[in-house]
């Protein structure tokens, strides 16, 4: 089925002029091309599709993944199906997540997170939809890597952003897309291969710029630079509603969709207040999200350390801005006391 909450109602897309002039505009979304759906007959399947020029993506299938993908010279319409480990790999070398400044630390060791219960109204508040009003910009080199083009990159992050719903559903996250920025004259910040520096430089430019013209609970800069060591991603942890640390730095470090938007899902699990998993947290088929090895292998699932240390990070802390409503015609509904969401017209609830 389509992905109806892939786009905030009033999205916006910026990219700058030679001249450094801001050019934002909005345009139509809501009747895209961009899916999620499950193999029939296969209830632990998943899959992560777009239509938009044939189809394109990748589905989970009895625990194997496989990618779909149009023939480049084909007229017919014919398309390539082949399995993750046909993956030609450019290197072998370990890749790894790196956080910066935990500020929120669970009490308890792991091992006992996941013995803890909830009460009825933990669980009522738990289970309620939530909703990241979700940010994200393309650094210049980004930019000039896909030959100075806005189409490539739009489309590349709509499949992004897509494949994070899908693995976020399961935790009742809804990540509405609110804005894209292409930094497409030169970067507004100083981007080095230091990615602690470029975490603080975003942060800064995401509370001093970014908020003042446009809401958003969360940002991400993606950037073509490579990062000293294997890093390929760095987050704060437990952050999602600060105005300086709600951000990430990425490295688009594949052009294949699916393995970037692993790092994604990642790096916003540790804003969500997401440690990496132990040796003992596990999933039922394939890597899990939080592992702190990264995979070339598209991720699907928490584990059940991850899910519970996410529930405690919420309970704790209830972050508001995640309580909000995204503008969007499909997921309106009447302002309603009571049912821990700050509707329109509300202060608090």
């Amino acid at each position: 089925e389509r992905n109806k909450g892939l786009f905030s109602e009033d999205y916006t897309e910026t990219h700058y002029s030679s001249d450094d002039t801001e050019i934002t505009t909005s345009p139509p979304v809501q009747d895209h091309c961009y899916y999620h759906g499950y193999i029939q007959n296969d209830a632990d399947s998943s899959a992560v599709i777009s239509a938009c020029d044939g189809l394109k993506g990748h589905f989970k299938h009895q625990g194997e993944t496989y990618f779909i993908e149009p023939l480049k010279l084909s007229e017919s319409g014919s398309h390539a199906i082949y399995k993750d480990e046909n993956v030609e790999k450019e290197d072998e070398i370990l890749k790894i997540c790196v956080v910066t400044q935990t500020t929120w630390e669970s009490d308890e060791p792991i091992e006992k997170i996941s013995q803890l219960t909830n009460t009825p109204e933990q669980d009522k508040y738990l289970q309620i939809k939530k909703y990241i009003e979700f940010y994200v910009v393309v650094d210049n080199k980004m930019y000039r890597h896909y030959n100075s083009k806005k189409h490539p990159i739009k489309r590349k992050v709509y499949e992004i952003v897509n494949h994070l719903n899908m693995i976020y559903r399961p935790l009742n996250f809804y990540i509405a897309l609110i804005g894209l920025e292409i930094w497409s004259n030169r970067d507004k910040i100083h981007i080095e291969p230091d990615p602690d520096i470029t975490l603080k430089s975003f942060g800064e430019w995401r509370e001093n710029v970014l908020l003042p013209r446009k809401r958003n609970d969360n940002a991400h800069l993606l950037t073509r630079i490579e990062f000293n060591g294997a890093t390929l991603g760095i987050a704060h942890v437990g952050t999602i509603c600060s105005p300086q640390k709600s951000v990430a730095v990425i490295q688009d470090f594949d052009d294949k969709t699916s393995f970037v938007a692993s790092i994604m899902a990642h790096e916003l699990g540790h804003t969500l207040g997401i440690s990496h998993d132990i040796f003992f947290c596990n999933c039922t088929a394939g890597p899990c999200v939080m592992s702190p090895i990264i995979s070339d292998e598209p991720l699907y699932e928490f584990s059940s350390c991850s899910v519970k240390e996410h529930q405690m990070y919420l309970l704790r802390e209830r972050p508001q801005c995640i309580l909000n409503k995204p503008l969007s015609t499909d997921i309106i509904t009447p302002p309603v006391c009571g049912n821990f969401f700050v509707d329109v017209g509300e202060e608090c609830d």
